[in-house]
């Protein structure tokens, strides 16, 4: 072999003999080998090439094993080659003695292929030969079967023509009206029939075929005149022989009416020499012919029956149009004077005033309702024509909507302002509501009758579906006359006003509080939101369209004045002329004019509770109004709710609970201004020694506890907390300004002050949980709330009261160790306030320029500050300009973000309300 096994490489040359021997007894078969690896090359499916040496290595481990198996394995695979070499030979002399075999079958195939063929053509030749003989025997059996074709139709057209024919003689014969009356009944089958017999000609018809026309033409006449004479009977059974000739003299343009002979219409040999001025006594119809005429109209078509219900119903109200036709304000035209004296009696003014009035009036307007029902109603529909209108025709239901139109042209014109026939009444609120609510009742009253004697179902515009047709939709009656009244309800919207405008009168000098609540409001309050629900029940009964919107309007203006008189039941401004706390002048102090723009405001002894009263009044009409406006969106007519927001008013109210905050602070803080003015006039240079609390500490306590003890109870919690931390904010300021204007303050002076500010801070601490002593109102003093401090809160009191503190630290530090300590302690510090702290420590001015060198200045501007005399009082007064700046910018900031939030909740609201997407 060319190279060497692997494993012959492992086992090693210096194997013995006897090692030998034994591998020889456990060497495998190599034939065995080689049909096992026969069959796995077989039956494997990758094509990867076959590796002896792996082979050798796999299956013989030592060289001593290969070596002694060398000789068999050869003579196995010269076996094996032997063999397929025998194979090899057999299959090649096996396949060419059967080559010759197949070359004879593919002849014999490809010959029997072509007779196949042939055979083929053969058959589509004779198919061919079958067509052309059947072609020719069935030809004249096609033109017979178009002879029958044509023949049948002509059969056909000849019986349809026949028919038709003797239809229209039939109804000929029918319309012959002789002493009765037409068989309505007979002729609406014989229409229908007709109807259908005239589709079958309709192209003939197009085609102006003379005869077919001619009977077209026919047909319509003997229809014509059969309406016409059913809309007499129907008139001469509902009115009567002598108003049927006048309503048809009147339709006819004032001439006496031609009525249409029947007879002449349809015998074309007849003469009719009959007169009209020989008529006879009419006889009414019939029940029974009657309601053959509905079937005869319904007959006609939906179009014909729908019109002639129409003029029907308005027959029966010709008398309503006349009857309570609006009378006219208009002055009678003077007739030229006549030489002959007349006798008549002359109506003098008296005996007008006296004189029946006339039943258009809006005052009488439940005299027209009360004749619908017995006139037209009762005496026509239920007395002559009960079983003669089907219920499809919805008969009672046209004619109350006919009615309620008149009645709303009638309205239209007594309430028109600019009208002629305007009534006087027409701006008394009372005539007007009651008109109003008579036709409101009538409508309703109406409406459930259809509804449950006729079964009438209505439907609105949008139910209407496509497919419905004019005479099966009916649409709501109710708002058809009552319409009329809603351009014309101001008269109802100012006795609205007036009654508002006299609470809110009442309201002025009302200062009574309702304490059934969690917190107590003004009585007024709740007395004007009672009126405005019960002005709304008056209002949604009666109207919900532009009345309804007025009146929203009116509320909002009547919302607007009451919000004032609560401002006006605050305390005044006061003229604030100095920087004092609370409006009060501190000696020492000069603030530039632009400061004194923020208003001051005293409160008396006990007016703290009329103002925590404000603000609960405020927060109960802001909750209030948000209702109303919801109540009044979902109440109102879709075309208004858009236009329905009442943020303006809610804003007022929170405005004004934010003016009563402001008042409390300035006002508790204008109560403490004399122990302000203790602070600023004691001489805390000359103090030696540290005791208990000063007297302005004491003060200041006995100003905030019974203040804050009295309104925490009164407002609700986050107004309270909302003016703890407005107060602790200008508390602290005002503090720590009236601190850095003091002079000098002596070391002992300072641990003085410390001790107050400790003291001061404890009490702010507690502001916010201080209880209401018991028996000191007539109310329950808050239990159950939290005894602890808001953090926000412990939080700003801390870091206020923490600034003070560093500052008097600093003040009481030795002079060498000053600098150190206030850059640790005063982060952020800068020089002005390093020079602060040296003006209340009393250092000259060489001394202040050496601190202020070492602090970091160079020598020229730490002369120019020490020799510009900066004092505290100069600091204070840049220092409040800068927060006031800063403060109009934040107000501007906040307004602007309060105004975006109140955007977002709307458009979240409107998003969950249902027809606003």
């Amino acid at each position: 072999m060319a190279t060497a096994p692997s494993g012959a490489g492992k086992i090693g040359s210096g194997s013995q003999r006897s090692s030998q021997i034994h591998a020889g007894a456990n060497a495998p078969d190599p034939f065995a080998l080689l049909d096992s690896l026969a069959a796995q090359r077989a039956s494997s499916s990758s094509k990867s090439a076959f590796d002896p040496v792996d082979f050798l290595n796999q299956n013989y481990r030592s060289e001593a094993l290969l070596t002694a198996q060398l000789p068999r394995l050869r003579d196995a695979v010269s076996q094996r080659i032997d063999h397929l070499d025998d194979q090899i030979a057999q299959t090649l002399i096996r396949q060419s003695e059967t080559a010759a075999s197949t070359r004879q079958h593919v002849q014999d195939a490809t010959a029997a292929i072509q007779t196949l063929e042939h055979k083929i053509r053969l058959v589509q030749e004779k198919a061919a030969q079958s067509e052309t003989a059947v072609l020719s025997i069935t030809a004249d059996m096609k033109v017979l079967d178009h002879v029958k074709t044509h023949l049948q139709r002509c059969i056909t057209t000849l019986k349809q023509l026949h028919m038709l024919v003797h239809a229209t003689e039939e109804l000929r014969q029918t319309s012959l009206v002789g002493e009765g009356f037409c068989d309505y009944g007979k002729a609406s089958q014989l229409v229908q029939a007709i109807r259908l017999l005239l589709t079958h000609f309709a192209a003939a018809q197009q085609a102006r075929v003379l005869p077919l026309r001619q009977l077209a033409t026919l047909v319509q006449m003997l229809q014509n005149g059969m309406h016409t004479s059913l809309k007499h009977g129907f008139r001469v059974v509902a009115f009567g022989a002598t108003k049927t000739k006048s309503l048809e003299e009147a339709k006819s343009g004032g001439t006496k009416p031609v009525r249409a002979n029947i007879k002449a219409a349809a015998s074309e040999d007849e003469d009719d020499d009959v007169e009209d001025e020989e008529e006879e006594a009419e006889i009414l119809m019939p029940e029974r012919v009657l309601q053959g005429g509905i079937k005869f109209m319904e007959a006609l078509g939906e179009p014909v029956w729908v019109q002639f219900r129409h003029e029907f119903c308005l027959d029966c109200l010709n008398d309503y149009s006349t009857l309570f036709e609006p009378p006219s304000n208009a002055p009678p035209k003077e007739e030229p004077s006549k030489r002959i004296s007349s006798f008549k009696k002359k109506v003098t003014s008296d005996e007008a005033e006296n004189s029946e009035p006339p039943p258009g009036r809006l005052d009488n307007i439940e005299e027209r309702f009360h004749w619908f029902r017995q006139e037209v109603l009762q005496k026509i529909i239920q007395d002559k024509f009960f079983d003669v209108f089907p219920v499809s025709w919805q008969i009672e239901a046209t004619l109350a909507r006919l009615c309620l139109k008149s009645t709303n042209s009638h309205l239209t014109a007594l309430l028109d302002p600019k009208g002629m026939c305007r009534d006087k009444e027409a701006s008394n609120a009372p005539v007007l509501l009651k008109a109003l609510q008579k036709t409101l009742v009538f409508e309703r009253e109406i409406t459930a009758w259809l509804e449950r004697e006729r079964g009438t179902v209505f439907k609105t515009a949008g139910e209407i579906k496509e497919g419905d047709g004019e005479a099966s939709s009916v649409e709501p009656l109710i708002g058809v006359a009552s319409s009329a009244f809603e351009n014309h309800m101001n008269p109802y919207i100012s006795l609205e006003e007036k009654s508002m405008e006299e609470q809110l009168a009442e309201a002025l000098e009302d200062r009574t509080v309702d304490n059934r609540g969690e917190r107590p409001v003004f009585i007024s309050s709740t007395n004007l939101f009672v009126y405005i629900k019960g002005s709304i029940t008056r209002c949604t009964a009666l109207t919900k369209g532009k009345a309804f919107f007025l009146l929203y309007r009116a509320f909002q203006v009547s919302l607007k004045k009451y919000a004032q008189i609560l401002q006006g039941k605050l305390p005044p401004q006061i003229s604030s002329s100095g920087g004092g706390a609370g409006g009060l002048p501190i000696p020492g102090l000069a603030i530039p004019s632009s400061t004194n723009s923020a208003p001051a405001y005293r409160i008396p002894t006990g007016e703290e509770i009329t103002v925590c009263h404000v603000i609960s009044t405020c927060q109960y009409c802001a909750d209030t109004v948000e209702a109303l406006e919801d109540l009044i969106r979902d109440t109102i007519d879709e075309n208004y709710q858009d236009k329905i927001d009442m943020t303006g008013d809610q804003d007022s109210f929170h405005e004004i609970t934010a003016l009563s905050i402001r008042i409390l602070v300035s006002g508790l803080m204008n109560r403490n201004d004399p122990a302000f003015r203790d602070l600023s006039s004691t001489h805390w240079a000359g103090w030696d020694s540290v005791g208990e609390e000063s007297d302005y500490v004491r003060k200041i306590h006995e100003q905030i506890t019974p203040f804050i003890r009295t309104i925490r109870s009164r407002i609700p919690t986050s107004y309270f907390r909302s003016f703890c931390d407005k107060f602790a904010a200008a508390f602290t300021a005002t503090y720590y300004d009236t601190t850095i204007r003091l002079k000098r303050i002596s070391e002992p002076g300072t641990q003085q002050l410390l001790l107050d500010v400790y003291n001061l801070k404890t009490l702010f601490l507690k502001l916010p949980v201080l209880e209401e002593e018991v028996g000191s109102t007539g109310r329950k003093p808050a239990t159950g709330g939290s005894t602890i401090a808001p953090a926000m809160y412990t939080k700003l009191v801390q870091k206020q009261f923490g600034k003070i503190e560093t500052l008097l630290k600093l003040v009481g530090t030795p002079n060498d160790l000053l600098i150190d300590n206030f850059k640790v302690q005063w982060v952020g510090g800068s020089a002005l306030d390093f020079q602060v702290v040296m003006s209340l420590k009393g250092m000259k001015r060489p001394e202040q320029v050496q601190m202020l060198e070492k602090f970091g200045l160079d020598p020229q501007t730490a002369l120019r500050g020490a020799a510009s005399n900066v004092t505290s009082a100069s600091i204070v007064s840049e220092r409040v300009q800068s927060l006031q700046d800063q403060g109009s910018n934040v107000a501007a900031k906040v307004s602007s973000e309060m105004n975006t939030m109140r955007q977002k909740v709307d458009d979240l609201r409107r998003a969950f309300r249902p027809g606003q997407s």
